[in-house]
Protein backbone atom coordinates (compact mmCIF):
# COMPACT_ATOMS: atom_id res chain seq x y z
CA UNK A 1 0.00 0.00 0.00
CA UNK A 2 1.19 3.36 -0.84
CA UNK A 3 1.71 5.42 2.34
CA UNK A 4 2.93 9.57 2.26
CA UNK A 5 3.22 11.89 4.79
CA UNK A 6 3.77 15.68 5.09
CA UNK A 7 5.94 16.70 7.81
CA UNK A 8 6.11 20.62 8.31
CA UNK A 9 8.21 21.80 10.88
CA UNK A 10 6.07 24.12 13.94
CA UNK A 11 8.48 26.68 13.33
CA UNK A 12 6.73 29.42 11.42
CA UNK A 13 3.41 29.49 9.46
CA UNK A 14 2.03 26.82 6.77
CA UNK A 15 3.14 28.53 3.64
CA UNK A 16 3.13 27.79 -0.49
CA UNK A 17 5.50 25.46 -0.68
CA UNK A 18 4.38 23.34 2.04
CA UNK A 19 0.93 23.46 1.25
CA UNK A 20 2.10 22.35 -2.42
CA UNK A 21 3.77 19.49 -0.94
CA UNK A 22 1.09 18.48 1.58
CA UNK A 23 -1.19 18.88 -1.34
CA UNK A 24 1.15 16.56 -4.04
CA UNK A 25 1.68 13.92 -0.98
CA UNK A 26 -2.37 13.90 -0.45
CA UNK A 27 -3.78 13.41 -4.25
CA UNK A 28 -0.52 10.59 -4.93
CA UNK A 29 -2.18 8.63 -1.86
CA UNK A 30 -5.55 9.26 -2.38
CA UNK A 31 -5.00 8.29 -6.14
CA UNK A 32 -3.18 4.82 -5.29
CA UNK A 33 -5.72 4.50 -2.75
CA UNK A 34 -3.09 4.26 0.34
CA UNK A 35 -2.99 7.01 3.36
CA UNK A 36 -1.62 10.00 3.87
CA UNK A 37 0.24 10.80 7.67
CA UNK A 38 1.00 14.21 9.02
CA UNK A 39 4.13 14.65 11.43
CA UNK A 40 4.84 17.12 13.22
CA UNK A 41 8.55 17.46 13.08
CA UNK A 42 8.74 19.72 16.48
CA UNK A 43 12.73 18.40 17.67
CA UNK A 44 13.45 22.38 17.99
CA UNK A 45 12.47 23.13 20.86
CA UNK A 46 13.47 26.95 21.18
CA UNK A 47 11.96 27.60 17.41
CA UNK A 48 9.11 25.16 17.84
CA UNK A 49 6.00 26.41 19.13
CA UNK A 50 2.03 25.87 19.85
CA UNK A 51 0.96 28.28 17.84
CA UNK A 52 2.89 27.70 15.11
CA UNK A 53 1.30 23.79 14.87
CA UNK A 54 -1.79 25.71 15.78
CA UNK A 55 -2.14 27.32 12.35
CA UNK A 56 -0.53 24.61 10.60
CA UNK A 57 -3.09 22.12 11.68
CA UNK A 58 -6.15 24.97 11.01
CA UNK A 59 -4.51 25.30 7.56
CA UNK A 60 -5.00 21.73 6.56
CA UNK A 61 -8.63 21.64 7.84
CA UNK A 62 -9.34 24.50 5.76
CA UNK A 63 -7.76 23.26 2.56
CA UNK A 64 -9.35 19.73 3.55
CA UNK A 65 -5.84 17.95 3.32
CA UNK A 66 -6.75 14.98 6.02
CA UNK A 67 -4.79 12.82 6.89
CA UNK A 68 -5.39 8.58 7.88
CA UNK A 69 -4.07 8.09 11.44
CA UNK A 70 -2.91 9.93 14.71
CA UNK A 71 -0.54 13.05 14.09
CA UNK A 72 2.94 12.33 15.12
CA UNK A 73 4.70 14.35 17.54
CA UNK A 74 8.30 14.23 17.13
CA UNK A 75 9.13 15.78 20.79
CA UNK A 76 7.50 12.89 22.07
CA UNK A 77 9.78 10.06 20.70
CA UNK A 78 13.00 11.22 22.45
CA UNK A 79 13.60 8.15 24.09
CA UNK A 80 12.99 6.11 20.53
CA UNK A 81 15.70 8.43 19.18
CA UNK A 82 17.95 8.08 22.12
CA UNK A 83 17.68 4.07 21.84
CA UNK A 84 18.28 4.04 18.06
CA UNK A 85 21.23 6.23 18.61
CA UNK A 86 22.72 3.96 21.13
CA UNK A 87 21.95 0.94 19.02
CA UNK A 88 24.28 2.33 15.82
CA UNK A 89 27.03 3.45 18.56
CA UNK A 90 26.56 -0.72 19.45
CA UNK A 91 26.80 -1.59 15.89
CA UNK A 92 29.90 0.39 15.30
CA UNK A 93 27.62 2.66 12.43
CA UNK A 94 27.89 5.79 15.49
CA UNK A 95 29.89 7.59 18.18
CA UNK A 96 30.39 9.69 20.84
CA UNK A 97 31.61 13.24 19.47
CA UNK A 98 33.20 15.11 22.18
CA UNK A 99 34.82 18.22 20.29
CA UNK A 100 33.77 21.61 21.56
CA UNK A 101 32.55 24.19 19.32
CA UNK A 102 36.08 26.16 19.59
CA UNK A 103 37.32 23.40 18.09
CA UNK A 104 35.34 22.61 15.72
CA UNK A 105 35.45 26.52 14.22
CA UNK A 106 39.72 26.34 14.70
CA UNK A 107 39.57 22.87 11.81
CA UNK A 108 37.09 24.11 9.77
CA UNK A 109 39.44 27.34 9.17
CA UNK A 110 42.38 25.46 8.70
CA UNK A 111 40.87 22.91 5.91
CA UNK A 112 39.17 26.03 4.70
CA UNK A 113 43.16 27.91 4.27
CA UNK A 114 44.45 24.73 2.62
CA UNK A 115 41.21 24.77 -0.35
CA UNK A 116 39.85 21.81 1.26
CA UNK A 117 35.62 21.48 2.26
CA UNK A 118 34.96 22.19 5.26
CA UNK A 119 34.11 18.66 6.81
CA UNK A 120 34.26 17.14 10.18
CA UNK A 121 37.70 14.56 10.42
CA UNK A 122 36.55 11.66 12.52
CA UNK A 123 39.00 12.85 15.05
CA UNK A 124 36.49 11.28 17.91
CA UNK A 125 35.72 7.78 15.75
CA UNK A 126 38.34 5.94 17.94
CA UNK A 127 38.72 8.14 21.35
CA UNK A 128 35.81 5.67 23.26
CA UNK A 129 34.00 7.05 25.98
CA UNK A 130 35.15 10.22 27.83
CA UNK A 131 33.82 13.14 30.85
CA UNK A 132 32.41 16.29 29.67
CA UNK A 133 29.74 17.09 26.95
CA UNK A 134 29.22 14.87 23.77
CA UNK A 135 27.17 14.42 20.26
CA UNK A 136 26.52 11.41 18.29
CA UNK A 137 27.91 10.91 14.93
CA UNK A 138 26.88 9.06 12.53
CA UNK A 139 30.07 7.10 11.14
CA UNK A 140 29.94 7.21 7.48
CA UNK A 141 31.75 4.60 5.69
CA UNK A 142 30.95 5.43 2.09
CA UNK A 143 34.25 3.70 -0.02
CA UNK A 144 32.05 5.22 -3.47
CA UNK A 145 29.75 7.73 -4.96
CA UNK A 146 26.15 7.58 -3.63
CA UNK A 147 23.34 7.94 -6.39
CA UNK A 148 20.24 8.79 -5.18
CA UNK A 149 17.43 7.59 -7.44
CA UNK A 150 14.79 10.31 -7.99
CA UNK A 151 11.56 10.02 -9.53
CA UNK A 152 11.60 13.89 -11.16
CA UNK A 153 15.57 14.38 -11.48
CA UNK A 154 16.04 11.10 -12.12
CA UNK A 155 19.81 9.97 -11.04
CA UNK A 156 21.63 12.12 -8.84
CA UNK A 157 25.40 11.06 -7.50
CA UNK A 158 26.74 12.63 -4.60
CA UNK A 159 30.47 12.02 -4.63
CA UNK A 160 32.26 10.49 -1.01
CA UNK A 161 34.25 13.11 -0.45
CA UNK A 162 31.61 15.36 0.03
CA UNK A 163 30.30 12.75 2.90
CA UNK A 164 31.27 13.48 6.60
CA UNK A 165 30.27 11.89 9.70
CA UNK A 166 27.28 13.84 10.91
CA UNK A 167 25.59 14.55 13.99
CA UNK A 168 22.52 12.58 14.40
CA UNK A 169 22.32 13.06 18.40
CA UNK A 170 22.82 16.73 19.39
CA UNK A 171 24.21 17.26 22.80
CA UNK A 172 21.05 17.43 24.42
CA UNK A 173 19.62 14.48 23.62
CA UNK A 174 17.77 16.21 20.81
CA UNK A 175 17.84 14.04 17.36
CA UNK A 176 18.67 16.07 14.11
CA UNK A 177 16.63 16.58 11.03
CA UNK A 178 17.96 13.28 9.33
CA UNK A 179 18.31 10.80 12.14
CA UNK A 180 14.26 11.73 13.54
CA UNK A 181 13.52 11.61 10.15
CA UNK A 182 14.54 8.06 8.68
CA UNK A 183 13.87 6.60 12.33
CA UNK A 184 9.80 8.26 11.91
CA UNK A 185 9.57 7.29 7.95
CA UNK A 186 10.58 4.38 8.14
CA UNK A 187 8.48 3.08 11.96
CA UNK A 188 5.64 4.92 9.40
CA UNK A 189 6.15 2.38 7.05
CA UNK A 190 6.37 5.63 4.75
CA UNK A 191 6.68 4.09 0.82
CA UNK A 192 7.10 7.45 -1.01
CA UNK A 193 8.94 10.89 0.16
CA UNK A 194 7.41 13.82 -1.73
CA UNK A 195 9.39 17.05 -0.28
CA UNK A 196 10.99 20.00 -1.22
CA UNK A 197 14.73 19.99 -3.47
CA UNK A 198 16.52 21.90 -0.94
CA UNK A 199 16.47 17.63 0.64
CA UNK A 200 17.99 16.20 -2.50
CA UNK A 201 21.25 16.32 -1.45
CA UNK A 202 20.54 15.06 2.81
CA UNK A 203 18.97 12.21 0.72
CA UNK A 204 22.74 10.85 0.60
CA UNK A 205 23.04 10.83 4.22
CA UNK A 206 19.58 9.58 4.79
CA UNK A 207 20.36 6.22 2.57
CA UNK A 208 23.58 6.00 4.57
CA UNK A 209 21.15 5.25 7.56
CA UNK A 210 18.55 3.37 6.08
CA UNK A 211 20.93 0.80 4.95
CA UNK A 212 22.85 0.70 8.20
CA UNK A 213 19.71 0.43 10.11
CA UNK A 214 18.46 -2.24 8.01
CA UNK A 215 15.47 -0.17 6.70
CA UNK A 216 13.53 -0.37 3.55
CA UNK A 217 14.42 2.46 0.96
CA UNK A 218 11.13 4.55 -0.28
CA UNK A 219 10.66 6.21 -3.39
CA UNK A 220 12.02 9.89 -3.27
CA UNK A 221 9.85 12.55 -5.19
CA UNK A 222 11.53 15.72 -5.12
CA UNK A 223 9.72 18.84 -6.39
CA UNK A 224 11.50 22.06 -7.45
CA UNK A 225 10.91 25.67 -5.48
CA UNK A 226 8.80 28.02 -6.20
CA UNK A 227 9.79 31.25 -7.22
CA UNK A 228 8.74 34.44 -7.45
CA UNK A 229 7.45 36.30 -10.63
CA UNK A 230 10.71 38.26 -11.14
CA UNK A 231 12.32 34.51 -10.86
CA UNK A 232 13.79 35.10 -7.30
CA UNK A 233 13.02 33.04 -4.35
CA UNK A 234 9.58 33.46 -3.19
CA UNK A 235 9.01 35.71 -0.41
CA UNK A 236 5.72 38.23 1.42
CA UNK A 237 6.35 40.82 -1.91
CA UNK A 238 5.43 38.01 -4.39
CA UNK A 239 2.44 37.15 -2.20
CA UNK A 240 3.90 34.29 0.17
CA UNK A 241 2.14 34.34 3.39
CA UNK A 242 -0.24 32.17 6.10
CA UNK A 243 -2.21 29.60 3.69
CA UNK A 244 -4.82 31.33 6.13
CA UNK A 245 -4.22 34.54 5.25
CA UNK A 246 -5.56 33.72 1.77
CA UNK A 247 -8.88 32.38 3.56
CA UNK A 248 -9.24 35.75 5.30
CA UNK A 249 -8.88 37.36 2.09
CA UNK A 250 -12.08 35.48 0.79
CA UNK A 251 -10.01 32.53 -1.20
CA UNK A 252 -11.87 28.84 -1.35
CA UNK A 253 -9.98 26.07 -0.50
CA UNK A 254 -10.27 24.38 -3.26
CA UNK A 255 -9.00 27.30 -5.76
CA UNK A 256 -5.71 27.63 -3.66
CA UNK A 257 -5.46 23.54 -3.91
CA UNK A 258 -6.19 24.08 -7.70
CA UNK A 259 -3.98 27.03 -8.27
CA UNK A 260 -0.83 25.17 -6.40
CA UNK A 261 -1.53 21.68 -8.11
CA UNK A 262 -0.65 23.65 -11.62
CA UNK A 263 2.72 24.73 -10.27
CA UNK A 264 4.74 21.56 -11.17
CA UNK A 265 2.38 19.79 -12.76
CA UNK A 266 0.00 19.57 -15.50
CA UNK A 267 -1.84 17.37 -17.71
CA UNK A 268 -2.71 18.76 -20.99
CA UNK A 269 -3.95 22.50 -21.25
CA UNK A 270 -6.73 21.88 -18.30
CA UNK A 271 -6.73 24.98 -15.83
CA UNK A 272 -9.57 24.46 -13.76
CA UNK A 273 -10.03 21.54 -11.59
CA UNK A 274 -12.13 19.79 -8.83
CA UNK A 275 -10.87 18.11 -6.40
CA UNK A 276 -11.93 14.70 -7.35
CA UNK A 277 -10.81 15.34 -11.05
CA UNK A 278 -7.25 16.04 -9.40
CA UNK A 279 -7.09 12.69 -7.42
CA UNK A 280 -8.14 11.18 -10.42
CA UNK A 281 -5.78 13.02 -12.80
CA UNK A 282 -2.86 13.25 -10.18
CA UNK A 283 0.54 11.32 -11.65
CA UNK A 284 3.92 11.75 -10.64
CA UNK A 285 4.96 11.14 -13.84
CA UNK A 286 3.54 14.52 -14.91
CA UNK A 287 5.55 16.54 -12.43
CA UNK A 288 8.42 19.02 -13.68
CA UNK A 289 11.50 19.60 -12.97
CA UNK A 290 11.76 23.17 -13.73
CA UNK A 291 10.82 25.34 -11.15
CA UNK A 292 7.55 27.11 -10.57
CA UNK A 293 6.34 31.20 -10.53
CA UNK A 294 3.55 31.80 -8.11
CA UNK A 295 2.02 34.64 -9.82
CA UNK A 296 -0.85 36.20 -7.29
CA UNK A 297 -3.10 37.81 -10.90
CA UNK A 298 -3.13 34.04 -11.82
CA UNK A 299 -4.91 32.58 -8.22
CA UNK A 300 -7.16 35.02 -8.70
CA UNK A 301 -8.31 34.77 -11.90
CA UNK A 302 -8.45 30.76 -10.56
CA UNK A 303 -10.46 31.96 -7.75
CA UNK A 304 -12.95 33.40 -9.63
CA UNK A 305 -13.74 30.25 -11.75
CA UNK A 306 -14.24 28.49 -8.35
CA UNK A 307 -16.84 30.80 -6.95
CA UNK A 308 -18.82 30.76 -10.36
CA UNK A 309 -18.47 27.02 -10.09
CA UNK A 310 -19.65 27.18 -6.43
CA UNK A 311 -23.69 26.15 -5.71
CA UNK A 312 -25.47 29.05 -4.98
CA UNK A 313 -26.86 27.26 -1.69
CA UNK A 314 -23.11 27.13 -0.53
CA UNK A 315 -22.19 30.75 -1.20
CA UNK A 316 -25.77 31.73 0.78
CA UNK A 317 -24.67 30.04 3.50
CA UNK A 318 -21.39 31.61 3.50
CA UNK A 319 -23.26 34.91 3.36
CA UNK A 320 -25.76 34.32 5.84
CA UNK A 321 -22.60 33.51 8.74
CA UNK A 322 -20.65 36.17 7.44
CA UNK A 323 -23.17 39.18 6.64
CA UNK A 324 -23.43 41.90 9.34
CA UNK A 325 -27.03 42.28 8.37
CA UNK A 326 -29.27 42.16 10.98
CA UNK A 327 -32.40 41.77 8.81
CA UNK A 328 -31.91 38.94 6.00
CA UNK A 329 -33.57 38.96 2.78
CA UNK A 330 -35.65 35.84 1.79
CA UNK A 331 -33.78 32.68 0.22
CA UNK A 332 -35.36 33.17 -2.96
CA UNK A 333 -33.84 36.53 -3.22
CA UNK A 334 -30.54 36.01 -1.58
CA UNK A 335 -29.91 33.15 -4.08
CA UNK A 336 -30.86 35.59 -7.16
CA UNK A 337 -28.37 38.02 -5.47
CA UNK A 338 -25.83 35.31 -5.65
CA UNK A 339 -26.71 33.93 -9.19
CA UNK A 340 -26.27 37.73 -10.29
CA UNK A 341 -23.11 38.50 -8.45
CA UNK A 342 -21.22 35.58 -8.07
CA UNK A 343 -19.50 36.51 -11.69
CA UNK A 344 -18.65 39.51 -11.21
CA UNK A 345 -16.48 38.91 -8.32
CA UNK A 346 -12.62 37.82 -7.16
CA UNK A 347 -13.71 36.75 -3.64
CA UNK A 348 -15.67 35.73 -1.45
CA UNK A 349 -15.23 39.13 0.38
CA UNK A 350 -16.51 41.22 -2.51
CA UNK A 351 -19.24 38.95 -2.47
CA UNK A 352 -19.98 39.79 1.38
CA UNK A 353 -19.14 43.70 0.94
CA UNK A 354 -21.74 44.19 -1.98
CA UNK A 355 -24.23 42.32 -0.05
CA UNK A 356 -23.98 44.17 2.97
CA UNK A 357 -24.00 47.51 1.78
CA UNK A 358 -26.96 46.51 -1.68
CA UNK A 359 -29.43 45.43 1.53
CA UNK A 360 -28.48 47.27 4.31
CA UNK A 361 -30.97 49.60 5.86
CA UNK A 362 -28.80 52.42 4.41
CA UNK A 363 -25.37 53.64 3.17
CA UNK A 364 -23.59 56.75 2.35
CA UNK A 365 -22.36 57.50 -1.40
CA UNK A 366 -18.65 58.28 -1.21
CA UNK A 367 -18.97 62.68 -2.43
CA UNK A 368 -16.66 62.23 -4.97
CA UNK A 369 -18.73 59.87 -6.43
CA UNK A 370 -22.18 61.40 -5.77
CA UNK A 371 -20.32 65.05 -6.86
CA UNK A 372 -20.12 63.63 -10.39
CA UNK A 373 -23.35 61.73 -11.10
CA UNK A 374 -26.23 62.84 -8.85
CA UNK A 375 -26.29 66.18 -10.72
CA UNK A 376 -29.68 68.60 -12.07
CA UNK A 377 -29.38 67.09 -15.50
CA UNK A 378 -30.65 63.57 -14.43
CA UNK A 379 -32.98 65.64 -11.59
CA UNK A 380 -36.27 65.11 -13.94
CA UNK A 381 -35.28 61.92 -15.38
CA UNK A 382 -35.60 60.52 -12.10
CA UNK A 383 -38.58 61.97 -10.71
CA UNK A 384 -40.43 60.81 -14.07
CA UNK A 385 -38.61 57.40 -13.63
CA UNK A 386 -39.76 57.02 -9.57
CA UNK A 387 -43.54 58.03 -10.54
CA UNK A 388 -43.20 55.17 -13.25
CA UNK A 389 -41.48 52.65 -10.86
CA UNK A 390 -44.21 53.12 -8.51
CA UNK A 391 -46.60 51.48 -10.95
CA UNK A 392 -44.23 48.92 -12.65
CA UNK A 393 -44.51 45.05 -12.51
CA UNK A 394 -41.35 43.98 -10.33
CA UNK A 395 -39.42 42.16 -13.04
CA UNK A 396 -36.20 43.03 -14.86
CA UNK A 397 -38.59 43.61 -18.66
CA UNK A 398 -40.55 45.47 -17.17
CA UNK A 399 -37.59 47.66 -15.05
CA UNK A 400 -36.25 47.62 -18.04
CA UNK A 401 -38.76 49.20 -20.23
CA UNK A 402 -39.39 51.67 -17.47
CA UNK A 403 -35.86 52.82 -17.98
CA UNK A 404 -36.10 52.94 -21.65
CA UNK A 405 -39.48 55.50 -21.81
CA UNK A 406 -38.07 57.73 -19.04
CA UNK A 407 -34.83 58.28 -21.20
CA UNK A 408 -36.98 58.71 -24.31
CA UNK A 409 -39.35 61.34 -22.91
CA UNK A 410 -35.80 63.40 -21.77
CA UNK A 411 -34.10 62.43 -24.94
CA UNK A 412 -30.82 61.04 -23.11
CA UNK A 413 -29.14 57.66 -23.59
CA UNK A 414 -29.55 54.66 -20.97
CA UNK A 415 -26.04 55.46 -19.48
CA UNK A 416 -27.11 58.94 -18.70
CA UNK A 417 -29.40 57.64 -16.11
CA UNK A 418 -28.20 54.40 -15.88
CA UNK A 419 -25.21 55.09 -13.94
CA UNK A 420 -26.31 57.95 -11.37
CA UNK A 421 -29.28 55.35 -10.87
CA UNK A 422 -27.11 52.72 -9.82
CA UNK A 423 -25.25 55.12 -7.56
CA UNK A 424 -28.30 55.35 -5.63
CA UNK A 425 -29.43 52.02 -5.70
CA UNK A 426 -26.23 50.07 -4.79
CA UNK A 427 -24.24 52.70 -3.34
CA UNK A 428 -21.16 52.27 -6.08
CA UNK A 429 -20.68 52.18 -9.67
CA UNK A 430 -20.51 48.58 -10.23
CA UNK A 431 -23.45 45.97 -9.98
CA UNK A 432 -25.19 43.33 -12.23
CA UNK A 433 -27.94 45.35 -15.01
CA UNK A 434 -29.30 47.72 -13.78
CA UNK A 435 -32.99 46.04 -14.18
CA UNK A 436 -31.54 43.27 -12.70
CA UNK A 437 -29.98 44.76 -9.84
CA UNK A 438 -33.36 46.93 -9.01
CA UNK A 439 -35.41 43.55 -9.28
CA UNK A 440 -32.93 41.80 -6.25
CA UNK A 441 -34.45 44.45 -4.14
CA UNK A 442 -38.05 44.91 -3.26
CA UNK A 443 -40.55 48.27 -4.25
CA UNK A 444 -40.32 50.03 -0.94
CA UNK A 445 -36.09 49.98 -0.82
CA UNK A 446 -35.97 50.95 -4.50
CA UNK A 447 -38.22 54.08 -4.36
CA UNK A 448 -36.40 54.91 -1.35
CA UNK A 449 -33.46 54.98 -2.26
CA UNK A 450 -33.96 57.08 -5.34
CA UNK A 451 -36.23 59.23 -3.79
CA UNK A 452 -33.03 60.01 -1.44
CA UNK A 453 -31.07 60.50 -4.41
CA UNK A 454 -33.34 63.11 -5.22
CA UNK A 455 -33.28 64.45 -2.50
CA UNK A 456 -29.49 64.60 -2.70
CA UNK A 457 -29.63 66.48 -6.25
CA UNK A 458 -32.56 69.59 -5.10
CA UNK A 459 -29.95 69.99 -1.65
CA UNK A 460 -26.55 70.59 -3.84
CA UNK A 461 -28.57 72.54 -5.71
CA UNK A 462 -29.93 74.84 -2.91
CA UNK A 463 -26.55 74.78 -1.83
Amino acid sequence: MVRTRFAPSPSGFLHIGGVRTALYSWLFARNKGGQFLLRIEDTDVERSTEESIEAILAGMQWLGLDHDEDIVYQSKRFDIYQEKAEGLIQADHAYKCYCTPDELEKMRAEQTKKGENPRYDGRCRDKGDQDGEFVIRFKSNAKEDITISDSVYGQITVHKDELDDFIILRSNKAPTYHFAVVIDDNESEITHIIRGDDHLKNTAKHLQLIDAMDYKRPEFIHLPMILGTDGSRLSKRHGAMNILDYKDQGFLPEAMLNYLVRLGWSLGDQEIFSIQEMIYSFDIKNLNKSSAKFDLEKLVWVNQQHIVDTNNSDLAEFLKKNSSLKNFPSAGTINNFVDAYKPRVNNLNELVSYFNTLYAQDFTVEDSVAEKFLNQEILAPFEDLLKIIEQAEWNTESINQSVKSTCDKHGIGFGKIGQPLRVVITGGTESPSIDLTITLLDREKVIYRIKKGIEYIKNSIED
